[in-house]
């Protein structure tokens, strides 16, 4: 009957539905499948495959130039990036509109881009383009404190950082719009190991909130990081990271 022909077309598509939901909470965060890339036909990356689960840290380490940071642009969608060569949450990146993309993927490039102004100016930035209450001084302070900057005043002059304190600050920007995945280049590079920590910390921990939780991390660098959460370390080598398979 058509009553019933209608219950069962209805009763598909919510099948359907629920496999498609399904499909994507069981997604890894981060799915690279051969992603090949090449500055000026010289090879960059050769095929490379790597994935990241929700939640998960991923230290990979390498020579200089051998291309760590590449990958990380490619992911922070700063290069073009091959269609279907990566999934974010089981979707292919080139389809998800890039302001959906930039909150869900954050960026701390080793030389840290500051907006002109205090801070307190920087520390508040994300909060310009949502609809959360921005935190209050007080809050903010808590935040410096949490990774080595309690001596550092909120009024100053973000031009006035050190490199070392400019990532710091550019990294509880970027945690302030809870990101899903954040791509750190060489976080610790001009931090002494206390710092060091305590950005790692910062980094790899919840942000406190109802239903928080860590965000999954790629971390790129030359020396050993004073990590102390579970994470997994590879090596890239000859545009590839060894030991990873789809």
């Amino acid at each position: 009957s058509i009553t019933a022909h209608a219950s069962i077309t209805a009763l598909a598509s919510i099948t359907a539905h629920a496999s498609i939901t399904a499909n994507a909470s069981i997604a890894p965060m981060l799915h690279v499948d051969s992603l090949t890339f090449a500055y000026n036909s010289a090879p960059v990356l050769r095929g490379l495959s790597l994935r990241v689960e929700r939640g998960e840290t991923v230290v990979i380490r390498g020579a200089s130039g051998c291309g760590k940071s590449t990958l990380l642009r490619l992911l922070a969608r700063l290069e073009a990036t091959p269609a279907g060569a990566v999934r974010l949450g089981g979707a292919e990146i080139t389809g998800i509109p890039a302001t959906a993309y930039r909150r869900r993927v954050a960026y701390l490039q080793q030389l840290p881009v500051m907006a002109t102004g205090s801070v307190r100016d920087n520390l508040l930035l994300p909060y310009r383009y949502g609809d959360d209450v921005p935190p209050n001084d007080e809050t903010l302070r808590e935040r410096l404190d949490a990774v080595d900057l309690g001596d550092v005043a909120l009024g100053v002059s973000s031009s006035e950082l050190s490199i070392g304190q400019q990532q710091r600050v550019a990294l509880l920007r970027l945690r302030a719009m809870s990101p899903e995945l954040l791509l750190l280049d060489e976080p610790t590079a001009s931090l002494d190991d206390t710092s060091a920590r305590r950005l790692l910390e910062a980094a790899t921990t919840a942000d406190g909130g109802e239903g928080a939780s860590a965000p999954a991390l790629i971390i790129v660098a030359h020396q050993e990081l004073p990590l102390e959460t579970p994470h997994r370390t590879l090596r890239m080598r000859d545009g590839v990271l060894e030991g990873e398979t789809r």
